[in-house]
């Protein structure tokens, strides 16, 4: 009958909670999301050196675009960054197809990596490709994509994200 009371009078108030309720929601709001050591280290420091970096690129009439993350300095000199996530969008002309290489390289070897571009349709005259991949690719210097066309006479466009964390 209060219950109802409250409802039809307007009231506002918040439920009552049980003890174990708030207990749980008090521990959420104390807790650090990244978790020490008792020497003030932490378990987890990937979220402390995060990075996400991001190109947007014209694609010129060619057969291949190079796409360097060179200008984000992502990795400190004697550091080594870890790749978890690549995104990419490819657009080109109706009928063309596109592949997505990346480059990376710990200290003289080099890593290729075949990435797949999903079509996602066309919108007007314009194909579209997609890629989402979850990875772990490592790097202490290079971080380069490759845009392959099947087309050298034609203009394009293509956005690449990546996002991953630094070991020092």
């Amino acid at each position: 009958m209060a219950k109802r009371e409250n409802q039809q009078s307007g009231s506002n108030k918040a439920p009552v909670r049980s003890s174990t309720q708030v207990a749980v929601a008090e521990a959420l709001t104390q807790r650090s999301p990244v978790r020490t050591t008792a020497q003030g280290r932490c378990d987890d420091c990937r979220a402390t050196t995060a990075f996400q970096a991001w190109h947007s690129v014209d694609l010129p009439p060619s057969l291949n675009v190079e796409v360097s993350f060179a200008d984000w300095k992502i990795v400190p000199k004697g550091a080594r960054a870890t790749i978890e996530l690549v995104t990419a969008e490819i657009l080109v002309p109706l009928g063309e197809w596109a592949r997505l290489r990346m480059y990376t390289s710990l200290g003289s070897v080099p890593s290729n990596i075949d990435l797949f571009l999903t079509s996602q349709g066309n919108v007007g005259n314009q194909a579209i490709f997609v890629a989402t991949h979850t990875l772990r690719a490592y790097t202490d210097n290079l971080i380069e994509f490759n845009i392959n066309r099947d087309n050298a006479t034609t203009n394009g466009s293509a956005l690449i994200c990546i996002s991953g964390y630094i070991v020092i």
